[in-house]
């Protein structure tokens, strides 16, 4: 087992392959992100036995309904659709969600009363203390983040807040991406460049300490009692 992992998306593709699904924000921000290729919701789709959508972003959601899709317009923090799914779900994918909240709390408790019995929820969030930040800092005097994001975590307050909410760690895994390879976030042929290069800053540093990871996996499931 490598000490950590390059790729997000075939991780989560091969934990929803045959299984039933609920994918926590999946719009991605607007619209014109559900047109991609890449656009992870039509990829779990294609491999899943079938996938729920669920996103705050009412306007997009009934245009993607229109559409075909199956996507519930709610409040990730606080929602309730098991009058809808009464047998739950067997995976709940939650990637890059956490960190744009105001109650991450409620967020997993929401999601907790939505798994089936032996189900799990994938977790995928940056590190507060990966060695990307650090770079950024040291170029930039400042991290890169998404303008949206409310908080970062350590691995440390995640395991422990998902302990809070009655939750247990099946799965951790150390992640750093290779951005450079993300269609449409590096415009510019210098820019892709320089993040191959932070990213194999990183897999240095992560080689001699996995906790330099940038960002986190976190398979989570009911606590035992």
């Amino acid at each position: 087992m490598p000490r950590f992992r390059t790729e997000k998306d075939q991780f989560i593709l091969d934990r929803c392959r045959g299984k039933r699904v609920l994918d926590v924000g999946c719009v991605n921000h607007n619209y014109e992100a559900t047109r991609l290729p890449d656009w992870r919701h039509r990829q779990i789709s294609r491999v899943a036995a079938s996938v729920v959508g669920l996103d705050y972003e009412r306007d997009v959601v009934e245009r993607l309904n229109r559409e075909g899709w199956s996507i519930v317009a709610a409040d990730a923090q606080d929602f309730d659709i098991r009058a809808q799914y009464p047998d739950g779900f067997d995976v709940i994918v939650a990637s890059e969600i956490i960190e744009h909240l105001v109650n991450p709390g409620g967020f997993l408790t929401s999601l907790s009363r939505h798994l089936a019995p032996g189900g799990e929820i994938v977790i995928t969030t940056p590190h507060a203390y990966g060695f990307g930040f650090f770079l950024e800092v040291l170029v930039w005097g400042e991290e890169h983040i998404n303008d949206d994001h409310t908080m970062t975590f350590s691995r440390k307050n995640l395991i422990w807040l998902l302990k809070k909410c009655g939750l247990g760690v099946e799965e951790f895994h150390w992640l750093i991406q290779d951005t450079s390879r993300l269609p449409g976030l590096h415009p510019s042929l210098s820019a892709k460049a320089l993040a191959k290069i932070f990213f194999w800053l990183q897999c240095v540093a992560a080689a001699m300490r996995p906790g330099y990871a940038k960002e986190m996996i976190v398979v989570a499931g009911a606590a035992s009692e």
